[in-house]
């Protein structure tokens, strides 16, 4: 049996068509896993600098208190 040229083709574009739609959701995926690690690591920087700003701002007010004042 000698498979329809047209049948061929239309098989040929069908595949085509679902391998670009299933790159395109890898895509995706990749593209959110991307962004939730931007914002974690953002979030653990903004984190990170708020209990530095607190101890320095805490050890700034401790040396302000031991210096005498003339």
């Amino acid at each position: 049996m000698i498979p329809h040229p047209y049948l061929y083709e239309k098989l040929i574009a069908l595949r085509q068509a679902q391998i670009q739609h299933d790159m395109q959701q890898i895509r995706m995926a990749h593209a959110g896993q991307q962004q939730t690690l931007v914002r974690f690591t953002v979030g653990s920087l903004g984190r990170l600098l708020i209990v530095l700003g607190s101890y320095m701002q805490r050890t700034g007010q401790r040396n302000e208190a031991s210096v005498p004042s003339s």
